[in-house]
């Protein structure tokens, strides 16, 4: 017994530094292209520390079931955000299972600062722009400031104020989510209590709120007192309503909330063993995972080359050009069109990032009903060329720009989407070639 006792001594410590090793070697391949290094992921790294906790006295296996589940997932789809997901929730089950169970504030704080989240907020950001556009105009026109909304700009006083990712201050929404957890574990190690799940969901819910409220009425003293971009006052509004919006309310909600709902931890017994890193326990469970995900990672693969090989589709009177990426080209004489498969887990890659690359600046974004069908149009200037676009996506049968809708579609698996990009030099010609492929769209069929 004693030399089994041993062997477990001198071999647990290789089976941690080999675990180590390889979830390293796969964040060191895989993180530096995948993450955004900016100021989110700086500020939520500095105060991981301060937001994670560990209860030594309680192991805990309750990330083994969504480990499984997105292990299985990158194995079937072996892509960069599977297999960050999966390797997400390796680490995680290995902390709990050989520190002690962390706090759940912790796994928000990774959730926050990843590229997930981000594509999550990239969905529904440009939505949320228009509304505040139209909201702000509405208001303006309330207190008798003639203004107009046309899509993602207001005009006032024949100025346009383009609302844009900065100018929306939407930017700010993970640094908002971030400040909320530092004040909850601030708060939480006055009062010693916790929230259990559910009301942790939804305080981070109130903090989107909070800054969709501090949007508003960032957007409208911009807008009121003519405060353009790249001004020291320009930012210094952002920061103020960030302030006056979103920290003051939390500052004064989150002390009462603990204190209405939370509950006080279990006491702690005292354990008479050490616990220590190298005692890993179930070490076969998470070899198991660590070799699985480091195979997933050397064979992971772009995302783009998941999607099935699109249909041989043409057009009438247009010279065809296969790109990268399954991307058509479709070149006329007034008109040039672009067909993108999509597949619904597949990052969005609409125009507003394509163009933007090539070096044209959006404007005029705005949704429009086009024989009864709604789609995006804008207008894409790079010096003295300008470009008028319109877009959404389409699979022959349904026409949306609607990006959940057409994903929970396209996941059911019965007809490929595509993301439908026409432009022209003029606005006549591009409503009459875009009409014609949203009347007759035979083409995808």
């Amino acid at each position: 017994m004693l030399a089994i006792r041993l062997k477990k001594t001198i071999v647990m410590p290789y089976l941690a530094i080999a675990f180590g090793l390889t979830y390293l070697f796969i964040a060191l391949w895989l993180l530096p292209a995948y993450l955004t290094w900016d100021a989110n992921l700086f500020v939520g790294l500095l105060l991981a520390p301060y937001i994670c906790t560990a209860d030594e006295s309680r192991y805990s296996l309750r990330y083994l079931v969504p480990a499984l589940l997105m292990l299985a997932l990158a194995i079937v789809v072996p892509v960069k955000t599977m297999l960050f997901i999966a390797m997400l929730f390796a680490i995680l089950l290995l902390l709990e299972n050989s520190l002690g169970k962390l706090s759940e504030s912790f796994l928000f704080l990774l959730f926050f600062i990843s590229p997930v989240f981000k594509y999550i907020i990239s969905m529904v950001d440009f939505p949320v722009r228009l509304w505040l556009t139209s909201k702000v105009a509405g208001l303006l026109n309330m207190m008798g400031i003639k203004a107009v909304a046309a899509g993602n700009q207001i005009q006032l006083d024949k100025c346009d104020f383009s609302v844009d990712p900065a100018c929306a201050g939407l930017n700010m929404l993970i640094i908002s989510l971030i400040i909320c957890l530092f004040i909850l574990m601030h708060y939480q190690r006055q009062t010693g209590k916790r929230l259990r799940f559910i009301y942790l969901t939804g305080l981070f819910l109130t903090t989107i709120g909070l800054n969709v409220i501090g949007n508003f009425f960032r957007i409208l003293i911009l807008v009121v007192f003519k405060i353009m971009p790249g001004t020291f006052y320009h930012d210094a509004v952002g920061i103020a309503c960030l302030g006056i919006y979103v920290i003051a309310p939390l500052v004064k909600g989150v002390g009462p909330l603990l204190n209405y709902v939370g509950i006080a931890p279990k006491p702690i017994i005292a354990s008479k063993k050490k616990h220590s890193f190298y005692l890993i326990r179930y070490p076969i469970l998470h070899a198991g995972f660590a070799t699985l995900l480091l195979l997933v990672a050397l064979n992971v693969v772009s995302a783009d080359k998941l999607i099935p090989a699109s249909k041989e589709i043409e057009l009438d009177g247009f010279y065809k050009q296969q790109m990268d990426n399954g991307i058509m080209k479709f070149d006329g004489k007034q008109t040039l069109i672009y067909i993108k498969p999509s597949a619904f887990y597949v990052p969005g890659h609409d125009p507003m990032i394509c163009w933007t690359g090539s070096g044209y600046i959006f404007n005029n974004i705005k949704k429009e009903q086009w024989n009864g069908i709604e789609l995006y149009t804008g207008t894409l200037q790079k010096g003295k060329d300008k470009i008028y676009a319109a877009w959404w996506f389409d699979n022959g049968y349904m026409r949306t720009t609607n990006q959940l809708q057409w994903r929970w579609e396209a996941a059911k698996g019965k007809h490929p989407f595509y993301l439908i990009n026409v432009n022209a030099a003029n606005r006549q010609v591009l409503q009459r070639q875009a009409g014609s492929l949203l009347t007759n769209p035979a083409y995808l069929k």
